[in-house]
């Protein structure tokens, strides 16, 4: 057969969630808003070596980085004893930092994350390992075959690349030991592509079939299983398969009798639910199945193949709101289909060479579904190619081949049954040929990503988190924010409606969710959520706000970091802060071409006087501040907000990112938000309405203008849509009336008859003769 054609793996990678929000009707994706700069005084960590540790041991870390003086906590995902040495002087060394680890043995296998929090700040999370495997630093000259480094099995060899080099290590191996070399690099956000391979001890000759370079299904790490009956004396090669290296080409190594597993088995299950966890992959023998609860508040859940020894290492389980089920075999034909309830998922595989799935659901007719074969998003490599049948098997619709993951939109053309059809796209097969099928009725969804994923903040203070532009399809409905995770944080924020922009308009303005600390909250660090909530088609749909752009960006672009990482925000209770910013314009309302008046206050810590850069962050298109820093010793500092004759009518919301230096350092602050609204110069009412006249006769109508902001100037008045031979004379009311009288008249041959739709019209004459129209009115015109 000939495959059909395919998507490339290193691009999709990357694009397969975007891919599944873009194909779900109007989508307003807009551009991505600019960076939001970390504040500088916050710590920066760098790869906390030896990348883990192994449970129930004690660790002493050493941190490097900037900013790591007067460290408060150490958080952890992980349970964990954490206490910073006192001699030597630790914790005045912005660039070192010691930290004792204490890890019980209990403590869950996987992927995890550490943050530190000093008294200004808190740092970018790292990743970080918890093994039951030994780990040891790599040698400094294994780099030839000659000098390959003995290791022993098992244990977790903890090291970096050098370009233009290859790490060497000579291992031993029993008669009948069935061996895994796992390199864990690109998983941890390591830039290292790694390969390995194997050589003869005793002749240096390369094994022949022994060699991996981009295992499906680990982000282009690499790994090797195999049985070696009667033993070995091997040496493992491990380089970049570019031949590049330095600091951030790192990598575990983990040599250990166990099984290699691509995925869960189940690879997904409904929140507060049950399961039994099988695992799928190429050495899954012996593999005891996991009883598992997910938690109705995680995300995910890393579960370890187990065998008759140690574990292999973890794979992920993800989190569903649906009813999670597992493909039964024989469905190799529509009459065998698996019965699908709306909504569900359901975990399948091609797993014998001609395998194909079945899946029928009962649809109604009018009823739009979404149907998606989930792969590399659950670090599956297979790609499944999709067809929607009817009950005779007539074909309704069909996946693209070119898009990942598979996606059919599907409007039901009648009541009954309906089948889909799954098939391989390159027809492979096998047990790392993995897929979660989902089946939902088609409604609008919106995604939010918070621009920063840590803060910090004083007791009893507030802060603000910036957040991007909503990824909207089909909804243009308001959303609301709220800070979840610990009682002593709170904050909400509501995302007004958003109807889809023009096209080729700027991106929308940000906008910013505050966030308060009780005043009785301990300094150190913690761990955060923030939940988006909506209403969608009459029904309450509750998400996580996600921090996915900063997170891969923080690993070197890894496609598919840990879900769990992905909704956390840290944040770390500090000293009071230099000083703080209060933003107040003269009006609410801001006239388009008039300058507002805005006051910036600071309040200062004792003994700060140093001048305050002041940046606006959050302005809409159009709207610009003639900004000026507040002077050395000055609190308060002036200056004209301006809305071009092309802005936007509606809210606005900005705030100012503050800088100054202290003892040589540079510190950052936002203000508080600033709240107005662009409006036009005046609003125009007319009384009454319906308003009669006779033919040959007049009439008064009362015209009221309430002028807005900082506009003080005359209003010319005129009426629009009279009908035929009624005529008016225009009005204008001076600065210091806020109303008049015009006479309208109607001459003889006026046509009786009602005018719905007759307007008042203001023009601010002092305001580049900006217009605003009063509500219709209806005239009658009578004999």
């Amino acid at each position: 057969m000939t495959p059909r054609p395919r998507p490339v793996w290193p691009t999709l990678a990357l694009l397969a969630i975007a891919v599944v929000a873009g194909r779900n009707g109007s989508v307003t994706a807009q551009s991505k808003a600019a960076p939001v700069a970390v504040a500088p005084q916050n710590p920066t960590l760098n790869v906390p070596f030896p990348l883990g540790i192994q449970r129930g041991k004690t660790l002493e870390l050493t941190l490097t980085g900037t900013n790591l003086a007067d460290p408060t906590a150490l958080w952890t995902s992980f349970p964990a004893k954490v206490t910073f040495p006192t001699d030597m002087n630790n914790g005045k060394d912005p660039a070192k930092l010691r930290v004792k680890l204490e890890v019980p043995a209990d403590a869950p296998l996987g992927y995890h994350s550490i943050r530190l929090a000093t008294k200004h700040g808190i740092s970018n999370v790292r990743m970080f390992c918890v093994d039951e495997v030994s780990q040891l630093d790599e040698a400094a000259d294994n780099h030839t075959k000659e000098r390959a480094q003995a290791v022993p099995v098992p244990c977790v060899v903890v090291g970096r690349t050098d370009a233009e080099t290859s790490d060497f290590f000579k291992v031993s191996v029993k008669p009948g030991q069935r061996i895994t070399f796992d390199v864990i690099g690109r998983r941890l956000g390591s830039q290292l592509d790694p390969m390995i391979r194997l050589f003869d001890a005793k002749t240096g000759r390369e094994m022949p079939g022994n060699y991996s370079d981009d295992e499906p299904g680990l982000q282009t790490d690499a790994r090797l299983t195999r049985t070696f009956p009667s033993g070995a004396e091997l040496i493992l090669e491990l380089r970049d398969t570019r031949h590049q290296g330095g600091g951030d080409y790192y990598y575990r190594l983990r040599i250990a009798d166990v099984p290699a597993t691509m995925t869960a088995f189940p690879v997904a299950v409904k929140r507060g639910a049950k399961a039994t966890i099988n695992f799928s992959g190429r050495h899954v023998e012996g593999v005891v199945p996991v009883e598992v609860t997910m938690p109705a508040d995680r995300d995910a859940m890393q579960i370890a193949p187990k065998g008759q020894g140690l574990s292999g290492w973890p794979v992920p389980v993800y989190a569903s709101d649906v009813d999670e089920l597992v493909e039964q075999e024989p469905n190799n034909e529509p009459a065998k289909a698996n019965r699908l309830t709306v909504p569900c998922g359901i975990t399948a595989r091609f797993l014998e060479k001609g395998d194909v799935d079945h899946f029928v659901f009962a649809a109604k007719k009018g009823t739009k579904y979404a149907i998606v074969a989930d792969t590399y998003a659950i670090l599956s490599p297979a790609e499944v190619y999709m067809i929607v049948k009817d009950a005779k098997g007539a074909e309704l619709a069909k996946s693209n081949p070119q898009n990942s993951p598979a996606r059919i939109d599907f409007t039901a053309p009648a009541d009954g049954d309906f089948v889909i059809y799954c098939e391989h796209l390159n027809y492979m097969f096998g047990p790392t040929e993995v897929y979660r099928l989902s089946l939902r009725e088609a409604a609008p969804d919106f995604d939010i990503q918070l621009q920063l994923d840590r803060f910090a903040l004083a007791p009893g203070e507030t802060t603000l988190i910036p957040v991007a532009p909503p990824t909207r399809r089909d909804f243009t409905g308001p959303i609301e924010l709220t800070v979840t995770g610990h009682p002593g944080f709170s904050g909400t924020v509501t995302v007004p409606n958003a109807p889809p922009p023009p096209p080729n308009q700027p991106v929308q303005p940000i906008t910013f969710l505050p966030v308060t600390c009780k005043a009785d909250v301990p300094m150190g660090a913690y761990d955060l959520r923030v939940v988006a909530k909506a209403t969608i088609n009459g029904k309450a749909v509750t998400k996580a706000a996600t921090v996915t752009d900063v997170v891969k960006a923080g690993l070197s672009g890894l496609p598919f970091p840990p879900r769990e990482m992905l909704t956390s925000v840290g944040v770390a209770v500090t000293d009071k802060p230099l000083f703080s910013l209060a933003v107040k314009l003269a009006h609410a309302d801001v006239i388009r071409g008039v300058p507002a008046n805005v006051t910036v206050t600071a309040t200062r810590a004792s003994g700060f006087a140093e001048e305050i850069q002041l940046a606006p962050v959050g302005l809409p298109a159009n709207v610009a501040v003639g900004v000026k820093p507040i002077p050395k010793g000055a609190n308060e500092i002036q200056f004209p907000l301006t809305a071009a004759a092309n802005a936007a009518l509606g809210p606005i919301s900005f705030t100012f990112r503050a800088t100054a230096k202290s003892g040589g350092k540079d510190f950052a602050y936002y203000s508080s938000s600033a709240k107005a609204a662009i409006v036009l110069p005046v609003e125009v009412k007319a009384e009454p309405s319906p308003l009669s006249i006779k033919v040959g006769e007049k009439a008064k109508l009362k015209v009221s203008v309430t002028r807005k902001g900082d506009y003080k100037g005359p209003v010319d008045v005129e009426l629009k849509n009279l009908p035929a031979n009624v005529t008016v004379a225009k009005l204008t009311l001076a600065p210091d009336k806020s109303s008049g009288e015009v006479e309208l008249s109607a001459a003889m041959n006026a046509a009786p008859g009602d005018k719905p739709d007759v307007q008042v019209v203001g023009t601010a004459t002092g305001a580049g003769n900006q217009q605003a129209t009063s509500p219709n009115i209806v005239l009658k015109v009578v004999k």
